[in-house]
């Protein structure tokens, strides 16, 4: 016969299995509900996980989104102007673990020819052994239904365009920012060589790389990319 002491041990414990089973449905409920689309992303084999928002907005189930690999996936929703961006961001996060803002893109649902446009965040969510980020957390929002004006479109590609230059310019290394520094406020190659006790020539070979690491053609270029940024 089970001591009445047992049966209230029984009880309570049923009771706690309850909460716990209606806490975990609400959370379901609220992932699967809310109007953005949440994924999880393995850097090597692409999205393992998503919410119901995600596969409606896009079209694809998760089973198909996983039977395509990551890399069939976003050829078929992204637009290919911004096929970059998806690389970029598993690049920058092999490295970075922090949440951030991620980009700027657009992507289609797999019936439809238009593209809309999404805004999107991320943060490195599971690590290897080795400290190595695997896996990354993401979130996108469909901004198109939610643009009134031109204004705010142009605001928020000026936005992403900052984001663009700055992972650039993370890519430099501390003297050739230094001179990139110098370069934005005007400064010749032979002010800058005195300033830092280097020759002119060690300056303007820095110069050219870093022109070649940000892709421009001209000083007139880097210094807009460069105080794009954030910069000078």
């Amino acid at each position: 016969m089970i001591k009445e002491s047992s049966l209230e041990k029984m009880k309570a414990l049923e009771q706690k299995v309850r909460e716990l089973e209606e806490k975990v449905a609400f959370l379901e409920r609220v992932i699967h509900e809310v109007p953005a689309n949440i994924y999880i992303s393995d850097l090597q084999e692409g999205v393992v996980w998503c919410n119901k928002t995600n596969e409606e907005t896009l079209g694809y189930t998760l089973e198909e989104i996983k039977s395509m690999g990551g890399l069939e996936y976003m050829q078929r929703i992204v637009h290919p102007e911004d096929l970059n961006i998806p690389g970029d961001s598993i690049a920058h996060y092999q490295e970075f673990t922090g949440a951030e803002f991620g980009g700027v893109f657009r992507a289609r649902h797999k019936e439809k020819e238009e593209y809309n446009w999404f805004i999107g965040w991320a943060k490195a969510f599971s690590h290897e052994q080795d400290g190595q980020i695997s896996e990354i957390l993401c979130v996108d929002v469909d901004m198109s239904p939610r643009m009134n004006t031109d204004t705010q479109l142009i605001a928020a590609l000026q936005e992403n365009l900052k984001h663009k230059n700055e992972l650039l310019i993370k890519s430099l290394s501390k003297r050739e920012i230094e001179i990139l520094s110098l370069v934005c406020k005007g400064r010749s190659s032979r002010s800058i060589a005195d300033q830092l006790f280097l020759s002119v020539h060690t300056v303007n070979t820095h110069r050219r790389n870093i022109q070649a690491r940000l892709g421009t053609s001209n000083v007139a270029d880097l210094v807009v990319l460069a105080k794009e940024a954030g910069l000078g």
